[in-house]
């Protein structure tokens, strides 16, 4: 048999098993070259991409050097409190990055809830040998740029080394690799943002680049246990739930059945015990007569 074109989609590739128009079974094909779909593959990419691992924990015990120089535990960023935002991106980076802090900060200015107060975000340069001075002036242009009181406190960008990036990095499910003989250095890598629960679990990924305001803001009272926010978000997070196929919070069923249900119960009592009173009023005066 000759080798299939690689343009052919990798699934066409594998075979399948059963002709859906006429229902008609055939054998798999056997390829000459069962890695040649792996050839076609740009080394850039792969390791690269998102393998979401909720409710994991970050490593809390990893340190890192923040834009004032301090040297610093991961665990001092998570008061058990607030929630958490963390984006794995680096400064000398094309294009990508900036579109992820971008989006970011254009979906953080149109919510309500402060950085610093109501939540934290975090920028980890996964570039081990970013210069101190290029994490400075990245967060100086995003602080200024999201113009927010608190956000200066509440946004926190770090550089470490390359075991201890790795470490938050495959605790979060993060995969990036760095692009061979590219000068000066880049690193494929996806565009995410993730959410994680005051004590530093995963709570949620986000597209980080095509989420909206109250994506973002939903995201932030549910990884917060509804510490923060208020009703209309606690009733929300209640009766929706985040729905990756859409990229949003999206109502869910049952649960409004539920809703449904507990409504019918209250508006037939009350009308069982309305009854009850008009029916003793109408005995009570049937007697005085």
């Amino acid at each position: 048999m000759s080798r299939r074109n690689p343009l052919i989609p990798a699934l066409l590739a594998l075979g399948l098993a059963t002709s859906i128009a006429g229902a008609q079974v055939f054998e798999t094909p056997v390829l000459e070259d069962p890695d040649w779909i792996m050839t076609q593959i740009p080394k850039e990419v792969l390791g690269t991409g998102v393998v979401q691992r909720v409710d994991n924990q970050v490593p809390l015990d990893r340190f890192f050097t923040d834009t004032e120089g301090r040297h610093r535990a991961l665990s001092e960023l998570f008061d058990g409190q607030i929630p958490v935002l963390l984006t794995l991106n680096y400064s000398d980076c094309p294009q990508l990055c900036s579109l992820v802090l971008n989006g970011v900060i254009a979906n953080l200015k149109e919510i309500s809830l402060e950085p610093g107060k109501d939540f934290r975000i975090i920028t980890l340069s996964i570039n081990p040998d970013e210069a101190p001075e290029r994490t400075k002036a990245t967060k100086d242009r995003y602080i200024k740029q999201y113009d927010r009181p608190g956000a200066a406190e509440g946004w926190t960008f770090l550089r470490g080394t390359e075991e201890d990036i790795r470490a938050v990095a495959n605790a979060v499910g993060f995969g990036y690799v760095k692009v061979a003989h590219a000068d000066p250095v880049e690193y494929s890598h996806p565009a995410t943002l993730i959410v994680l629960t005051p004590a530093g679990h995963v709570s949620l990924y986000l597209t980080a680049i095509n989420d909206d305001p109250q994506t973002v803001r939903l995201a932030l009272v549910d990884a917060s246990d509804g510490a923060i926010g208020g009703i209309a978000d606690l009733f929300f997070t209640s009766c929706f739930q985040y729905d990756e196929s859409r990229g949003k919070y999206a109502p869910i069923a049952r649960r409004f059945m539920g809703i449904g249900a507990a409504v019918f119960l209250v508006g037939f009592a009350s009308l069982l015990i309305t009854f009850r009173v008009l029916e003793k009023r109408r005995h009570a005066e049937e007697t005085d007569s």
